[in-house]
This record gives structure tokens, sequence and C-alpha cells, in this order.
């Protein structure tokens, strides 16, 4: 039985191909539209904002990303901020959306 060979991924610098980033990048969109929705007492501790823009952070610095995958990037950076703002004011997004 021979194993089947891996096709070559080409890298640019020290970078993974852009093509493999998307998966990351669906699972960590997921994961802070669940945190923008869900209150922040009932987040698991340790997997917060802080610790998904870690991981934005990472992927930035590991793939090689094309212009949609940037801006993707920077809309979740911008989803996080958002709710670490909500956070700190005290209010919670359903209350923040009705206060006048």
């Amino acid at each position: 039985m021979s194993a089947i060979p891996k096709p070559h991924v080409p890298k640019t610098g020290n970078l993974l191909p852009a093509n493999l980033a998307d998966a990351e990048l669906d699972h960590v969109e997921r994961m802070v539209q669940y945190m923008n929705r869900a209150q922040a007492a009932h987040t698991p501790r340790g997997i917060d904002g802080e610790y998904w823009k870690k991981r934005l952070r990472v992927l930035e610095a590991t793939y090689d990303l094309v212009a949609t995958q940037r801006r993707r990037v920077a809309r979740l950076f911008e989803l996080l901020e958002g709710d670490a703002q909500v956070q700190v004011s005290g209010a919670t997004p359903a209350r923040s959306a009705f206060a006048s």
C-alpha cells in the first residue's frame, strides 16, 4: 500500500497561503458572533475578547492574507473592540440598544 503524496503548497516568505486561512477565519467569526450575542457573565473564563484578538493577531502573522481576508480580520477587531466597550460601560448589548 503506497502513501498518497501531499500536494505542494507554495509559501510566500514564511507565511502560509491565504487559502488555508479561511477555515480559521470562519471559526473566529462564528465565535465572535456568539460572544456578541451571549452576555459577558456567560462567556467561558479565559475565552474572552482578548483571547480572540490574540488568535486574530496570530492569524495575521501566520498567513499571507488577501484583501478580503484582511477586511474580515479588521471587521472582527472592530466587533471585539465594540464588545469590550460595552462590557466596560456595564451595559449589555440589549440594554444599550434601547437606551436613549
